[in-house]
């Protein structure tokens, strides 16, 4: 499927015994499965071998059902959150009373599979609500991968929608995560040991419990099952790039993307005491909050108009950087 004298090859692939694609250039390997929600399985630095997606032990995958908990399907790698994250059901008419189920619809779907030189170019059809959602895959340069997204809505009716990325990158203890110097109210939205209730609002990093106990949300503490954090920050971003940096070994991954279309963003650490994983999920969203109705009633859920469209990106970088600080709109780590 790739040409001998590209920089980038397209390969069919297996991945746990599912039909895969296989992208790679000189730097980056890259593991999609269409037939279940389009995921981005893998995603390895071969110049180091690091694997930067969380992966679930077995050799099988995870079949997930249309409906069922996100955690019941391969809960790991890269997947599309589309039109909600959290089940909620739907309020407004002509889709009143219809339940979207946990991390949406797309995540257990097929997606068409359509390879075009070095693009691989998905989509995918809504069961309960009608719309379109496609992504081309491609690589800017060895380090960088372009996914460019479309959503379009097929009906003669306002569609509310809200998309977020949901990458559970790999970390180690002490994996920095460094945001836009001006990301810093947050609000907590799922409740834990750490910040507590849902709606509480903190600061980022150092985010101040009632109880007097500090965190320093930008750094990842140890694998010891305690503790989880998910927050949205309740402004927009100034910027849109999220960096995960590993000072030991210098393993950085950068996020960016345009905040005209994506201003949102929330962040999923999860220190072991989810299933035991161990991975940070910066997620970009059109939406905050999690949940479809939520972001309804802060009046921050966007809309798709009638037989319209929305269009959006995401680069995600890889590579070895001493102190990174940024993250360019093309995708530079400096």
């Amino acid at each position: 499927m790739g040409s001998q004298d590209s920089p980038v090859r397209v390969d069919e692939a297996n991945y746990k015994g599912e039909h895969a694609i296989a992208m790679e250039s000189a730097a980056l390997r890259v593991v999609i499965v269409p037939g279940w929600g389009a995921k981005t399985a893998s995603l390895i630095h071969k110049k180091t071998g690091r694997e930067y997606l969380d992966q679930l032990p077995g050799l099988q995958f995870r079949k997930g059902a249309y409906g069922a908990p996100y955690d019941s399907g391969e809960a790991s790698g890269f997947d599309d959150m589309f039109p909600t994250i959290s089940e909620c059901y739907c309020e407004v008419e002509p889709w009143a009373g219809a339940r979207m189920p946990d991390h949406g619809e797309v995540w257990s779907l097929p997606w068409k599979c359509e390879v075009s030189g070095a693009e691989v170019c998905l989509s995918v059809h809504g069961v309960r609500f009608p719309y379109v959602l496609s992504k081309r895959i491609s690589f800017e340069g060895e380090n960088t991968i372009l996914m460019s997204y479309r959503a379009q809505n097929l009906s003669a009716y306002q569609f509310p929608a809200m998309w977020a990325a949901h990458p559970l990158f790999s970390v180690t203890a002490g994996t920095r995560i460094i945001l836009p110097e001006m990301a810093r109210n947050i609000i907590n939205t799922v409740p834990g040991p750490a910040l507590g209730g849902y709606g509480g609002r903190f600061n980022f990093p150092a985010a101040r419990t009632a109880e007097g106990r500090e965190w320093d949300l930008s750094c990842v503490g140890p694998k010891d099952g305690k503790y989880y954090f998910k927050y949205f920050f309740l402004d927009n971003l100034p910027e849109g790039f999220a960096l995960l940096h590993d000072p030991r070994n210098r393993e950085t991954v950068g996020l960016a993307w345009p905040v005209e279309q994506v201003p949102y963003l929330g962040m999923w650490v999860n220190e072991g005491a989810w299933a035991g994983m161990y991975h940070v999920a910066p997620e970009p969203c059109t939406a905050p909050f999690d949940r479809w109705d939520t972001a309804r009633q802060w009046g921050k859920l966007p809309v798709i108009p009638p037989l319209g469209s929305q269009e959006w990106s995401l680069r995600i970088t890889v590579g070895l950087v001493d102190n990174p600080r940024r993250v360019e709109a093309d995708g530079t780590i400096n």
